[in-house]
């Protein structure tokens, strides 16, 4: 059947206005349990299953909707660029395999439902990967391929009374396969709804309603296009099709429905028809203020008896390219957006409507307003969820063809599909055609996208002007031009995919630029990742052509499966099997497969927030709000403050503001007074929801910012003096070591290496294994793609094989002070000095500089690092948190006073890597509940990560489950870490500004001291 916009039948306009389709009696799911075989290749199918005399009562059952992989069938199998048969079968395009093609055979039995006699009867197939046969009572009613948008076959020759035999026989891969090269996980089956559906004799069988603003984005014109259907050739005589608009409330909007009369003759099997009204002054729909209403119409008989009333949501909107900027409703638009798989860890593209729902309202929570359906058409609940939450839309087209095609190419190669191409064309116009009838009318979708990853050609062409010419109220995507630049035809905007900040900065300011620029594709998110974020999104903020962009991606695509041990944990390719693969690149979500937040979406957040907060006079608690929001003033949200003394909360109050969209405004906050012992002062000032959203109850921050105050008047007493001469110090050389001993406690340094191995606090030794020199954090996914693991290994050991060159110490007044200096392996010899100052209080101040040698890579970390005892298992913290924070991912941690466990500060990345840290450190500390703690201050700040790994145990093992039980904590102090970048995961490295390059010496102190009941 034709593909049309989605919609449903019903009996009246109050169920239509509802909208309910589960509860139209037009309506009946064939979801459930169906019988099912599987066969490893066509030659090995059953080829007679359909056949109304087979029987399949030894048949296996399996759940519809749902991927046969994940139901004990075949293997799911992970590749990003490559095509999944290349390890089996060398093909050429268009060809499918054969050797291992698997197919699985669906059955199941219904019944016409009561009431829909003498009426058509229709299924619908949302979504078959990758293609299939339907057969009803053994007679062939149709095939289909288009994995992502549905088929449907009129099963009205086909029915008979009672029981109805309804057979599908669905292919693994097929011709169409080589269109769907998407970086996803490779599976099979029924996985979207299947259902059947009736109509009356006359029909709405498609519409399409725009809405068309004026000139002042004021008042507006509703057009309505509408196909109407005559199932049973004979006369019909006049039919009236009457449309009317309700508000949120249910109220009707216009003071006459729009009504246009047709005549249906025996002749007439389809009617066109058109109308339109003007609407004064509607509600507009946009991201931030999703304002909708319900149009419904009704389709009556001569005799004015409705016949049935279909209906959908309807956004006043206005999206368009003026001056090469892209408006909505008039204004500047900023993508702050995410590239989205479907995908959940326990039923891959099955998605149901709880995880869509819980996507959508992380979306809001976290200041994302623009998705993009990567690589396919998405489950049509999606978009009625866009439509209803607020967030703007690239729909894409069901096409990728990334295998198939060389990077630099200097011609469109014979292999690239579809390229130019005309035994494509047909196809990938289809594709295109049923992607927009389905979805033409979300006001949610701005954008309609050609792809992704396919190259150019003139395909592409082709498939602009026809998606331009159906729908002028939308403009059209692709990324691919910008490797075949003769397509520059196929898109209306300039779309790059992990082009760095700098390259985006020279398009944007380069006046001979001709399009809007986006970024479809940024910040790639794989493992410990999206550092530097900022650097775009204040690009996005200064720079006009350069309209936002979208992070690869929302949701890690992994599975949760058992090993062989029944040990459940998250797989990822290569875990089943599968040749070809592409292991944990599938690991890119801002969520983690199981939905729960990283820390990569707190910087997101606060990187995407729509207002900002700057200093003016922090002495004077003057600071500036800039409303960044289109649609919405400053006045919807509370401004709330607070100052911290030393992380504790000291004031907290809420202040009145308002900024027009755009405008600026000056907020002069009460600060408390203070006393110069108070210690450092922080100032937050957030902006909260004055009311409950659907996504967010009153109260959710939408933007923060913090500021330290300037000291008090007077300078706080400088810490030591007096207090530092509270006993008496000895030192003694025993054995190997050199022992300090003051009042409560002990200190020792190993003399053959000058680590200090030993710290003993009444009674309590506080060391399990030596503090000494450390340069290397755990490789990240990052690290990995730029080869920073190889490139910068000099640094991995240099800590630990150091070579100790001198030892020396000296007893003073209130402390001793021991020096050792030593020579780091490094690929030209480095230098090294660390530095213990007992003091007599118990504390030691430890310093660390470091020379690197002559023509030394970056350096990963520079700090130090010892065991505990796995009984140290609490973390307290005065700094950036609650989340882990990187010198280039910090935007979106908060100074103030915060506590865990230590193996809670491990984050569950797919593949082990660093993790964890904490970056702006005042203070911390590691205690056992027993009352035995080492405590570190920075002088005046350190990062700071604890952990129950090693850097070099967490490089051994490529999933989590598989680290072994800890007994220790792993405690690194550090100078800095490196930043852990982010603009692609396969060569970037972190900016250099975030880089601890070689080129000059490093110096920094932090102070020890141990407590104990």
């Amino acid at each position: 059947m034709k593909a049309h916009a989605t919609s449903m039948p019903f009996d009246s306009v109050e169920e239509a206005l509802r909208g309910d389709r589960s509860a139209s009696r037009s309506f009946e799911s064939l979801n459930g349990m169906w019988k099912f075989a599987w066969a490893e290749n066509p030659s090995k199918r059953i080829v007679d299953f359909y056949e109304d005399s087979f029987d399949h009562a030894g048949w296996d059952e399996i759940k519809v909707p749902t991927h046969w992989q994940l139901q004990g069938y075949d293997y799911p199998q992970y590749t990003n660029i490559r095509y999944p048969w290349e390890a089996s079968e060398d093909l050429v395009q268009p060809f499918a395999p054969t050797k291992y093609n698997p197919v699985g055979s669906y059955v199941r039995s219904f019944q016409v439902p009561e009431g829909w006699e003498g009426q058509p009867v229709f299924i619908s197939f949302q979504g078959v990967e990758s293609a299939f046969y339907v057969w009803l009572n053994g007679e062939l009613v149709g095939y289909s391929e288009d994995t992502f948008t549905p088929a449907e076959f009129d099963l009205t020759p086909y029915l008979r009374a009672g029981d109805n035999k309804l057979a599908v026989e669905v292919y693994r891969w097929c011709d169409a396969s080589w269109l769907e090269d998407q970086d996803f996980w490779r599976m099979s089956g029924i996985f979207r709804d299947v259902y059947l559906y009736t109509a009356p004799k006359a029909h709405v069988y498609d519409f399409f309603a725009t809405t068309e603003l004026d000139a002042d984005y004021k008042n507006a014109e509703l057009k309505l296009r509408a196909t109407l259907m005559n199932y049973f050739e004979r006369q019909l005589g006049t039919v009236t099709v009457e449309a009317q608009l309700y508000d949120a409330n249910g109220s009707a909007v216009l003071s006459q429905p729009i009504a246009v009369h047709a005549m249906m003759g025996s002749d007439t099997a389809e009617l066109e028809i058109e109308a339109s009204a003007h609407v004064a002054n509607p509600l507009k729909w946009s991201a931030e203020q999703p304002n909708l209403y319900t149009l419904v119409i009704s389709l009556k008989d001569e005799e004015g008896i409705l016949l049935e009333a279909v209906s959908s949501r309807v956004g006043f909107r206005s999206f368009e390219i003026k001056d090469k900027l892209m408006l909505i409703n008039g204004k500047r638009i900023v993508f702050k957006g995410v590239n989205r798989h479907e995908f959940s860890c326990h039923t891959g593209r099955a998605l149901g409507y709880e995880d869509m729902l819980t996507d959508v309202k992380l979306m809001k929570a976290y200041n994302i307003n623009a998705v993009r359906t990567s690589h396919y058409p998405n489950n049509p609940l999606w978009y009625e969820l866009c439509d209803e939450y607020g967030l703007y839309v690239i729909d894409e087209t069901n096409l990728e063809t990334h295998g198939s095609w060389d990077y630099h190419s200097p011609v469109i190669a014979p292999k690239t599909v579809p390229g130019s191409d005309p035994a494509w064309t047909a196809n990938v116009l289809d594709r295109a055609n049923s992607m927009l009838q389905r979805d033409k009318n979300h006001p949610s979708i701005v954008m309609w996208s050609l792809g992704n990853e396919s190259f150019g050609g003139d395909n592409f062409i082709r498939m602009h002007d026809f998606l331009r010419e159906a729908d002028p109220s939308r403009v059209v995507h692709y990324e691919g031009t910008t490797m075949w630049r003769a397509s520059e035809a196929a898109t209306d905007v300039e779309s790059h995919m992990y082009t760095r900040p700098a390259q985006v900065q020279e398009f944007g300011l380069n006046p001979n630029s001709p399009k809007p620029f986006i970024l479809c594709e940024y910040s790639h998110a794989m493992g410990n990742s999206v550092g530097g974020l900022h650097l775009y999104t204040e690009l996005f903020d200064t720079v006009p052509l350069v309209q936002g962009g979208f992070i690869w991606d929302w949701v890690d695509q992994a599975i949760w499966t058992k090993n062989a041990d029944g040990l459940e944990y998250m797989a990822y390719g290569g875990d089943f099997g599968e040749q070809p693969h592409d292991g944990n690149f599938c690991g890119n979500g801002l969520i983690f497969a199981d939905r729960s937040v990283s820390p990569k979406l707190l910087e997101v957040k606060q990187c995407y927030q729509n207002a900002s907060v700057t200093a003016v006079d922090l002495r004077k608690g003057v600071v500036s709000l800039l409303n960044k929001y289109l649609f919405t003033d400053l006045d919807a949200f509370t401004l709330q403050w607070s100052v911290a003394l030393d992380g504790r909360e000291a004031a907290r109050g809420t202040l009145d503001a308002s900024a027009a969209p755009g405008e600026s405004t000056e907020i002069t906050i009460p600060l408390p007074e203070r006393r110069a012992e108070d210690g450092e002062a922080v100032l937050t000032v957030s902006l909260l929801t004055k009311t409950a959203a659907q996504w967010a109850d009153a109260g959710h921050e939408v933007a923060f910012q913090q500021f330290v105050l300037p000291s008090a008047a007077q300078e706080a007493a400088p810490v030591g003096g007096a207090a530092a001469l509270a006993g008496k110090l000895e030192i003694a050389e025993e054995g190997d070591k050199l022992i300090v001993r003051g009042e409560g406690f002990s200190a020792a340094v190993n003399r053959n290496n000058g680590a200090l191995a030993s710290y003993v606090t009444g009674g309590s030794e506080l060391l399990k294994g030596e503090l000494a020199p450390n340069f290397w954090r755990a490789y990240t996914d990052n690290d990995r793609g730029s080869k920073h693991h190889e490139r910068c290994a000099t640094w991995r050991s240099a800590g630990e094989e150091r070579t100790l060159r001198s030892l020396s110490w000296k007893l003073e007044a209130d402390r001793v002070v021991i020096r050792a200096g030593f020579t780091l392996p490094t690929t030209t010899e480095s230098s090294c000095t660390v530095t213990y100052d007992v003091l007599s209080t118990g504390a030691i101040e430890v310093g660390l500089q470091l020379n690197p040698g002559e023509g030394l890579p970056e350096i990963p970390e520079i700090g130090m690092m010892l065991t505990m005892d796995g009984s140290f298992d609490q973390l307290e913290w005065y700094g950036k948190g609650p989340q882990d924070s990187y010198w280039d991912r910090q935007h979106g941690a908060k100074i103030g006073r915060y506590a865990g466990t230590v193996a809670e500060q491990f984050v569950p990345y797919l593949r082990p890597q660093e993790c964890g840290n904490k970056v702006a450190v005042r203070s911390a500390s590691v205690s056992n509940g027993q009352g035995a703690s080492l405590r570190f201050a920075g002088e005046p700040l350190i990062e700071l990560n604890a952990l129950p790994y090693t850097p070099f145990e967490l490089e051994a093992y490529d999933h989590v489950y598989k680290l072994p039980a800890s007994d220790k904590t792993v405690v690194r102090v550090n100078h800095k870490q490196m930043g852990v970048g982010g603009d692609n995961s396969w060569g970037a490295t972190a900016h250099p500004q975030y880089l601890l390059h070689a080129n000059q010496i490093y110096s920094f102190r932090f102070t020890l001291n141990g407590m104990s009941r």
